[in-house]
């Protein structure tokens, strides 16, 4: 005999499925929106940093703070705060990819010279940037699973499971951001 969350399950995974479309549109049109409002960096020299890269790690930080209210109010079974908060953070976490897309197309032809792309970090720049939004894709896929089953009453404050790993999930990728970052950051002044 199955129980309430199987039968819920079937219900849940169609509505998965049709809120990644939507926010898979929202995320590409919000890109394409910031693309064509601010254009592409300027060719220079030497790759420079977007500001994209920094608006994005202020969105990611705004995420992950709201990840870290989500599984407080959840284990004080404070369920509105909490479906709140999981709300805001999967707005936070579309907000970073769109705003990371945007940042990769803006640096794709930043570098004047073609030889200077090929040969130095221009390249390393756009495929780590892009790898790491691809597994952030991968976050917000869980976080967007985590929300809908919120809202199907799935945790409370004796099972959190998932929502814990979510928020682990979030941080550990914000953490690799700071350092590719920081790797960025080193590779542009040099």
């Amino acid at each position: 005999m199955s129980d309430r969350w199987d039968l819920i399950r079937v219900s849940l995974a169609r509505r998965f499925y049709l809120a990644t479309i939507l926010q898979a549109a929202v995320v590409i049109v919000v890109s394409i929106v910031l693309c064509y409002a601010f254009g592409r960096q300027p060719p220079a020299e030497k790759i420079r940093l977007p500001r994209a890269f920094v608006i994005s790690t202020i969105l990611l930080a705004v995420g992950s703070w709201y990840m870290e209210r989500a599984h407080a109010f959840v284990k004080r079974e404070r369920q509105p705060e909490f479906r709140r908060a999981l709300l805001l953070s999967l707005a936070f976490a579309s907000a970073f990819v769109a705003v990371q897309g945007y940042g990769l197309w803006a640096i794709d032809k930043g570098v004047r010279n073609p030889a200077a792309s090929q040969l130095g970090v221009h390249g390393f720049v756009i495929m780590l940037t892009a790898l790491h939004g691809m597994h952030f894709i991968v976050a917000q896929s869980i976080l967007l699973w985590v929300t809908l089953s919120a809202f199907a009453d799935r945790y409370d404050h004796e099972y959190f499971w998932g929502v814990t790993f979510a928020k682990w999930f979030w941080h550990a990728l914000g953490i690799i951001w700071v350092g590719i970052l920081f790797v960025f950051t080193m590779a542009f002044i040099a």
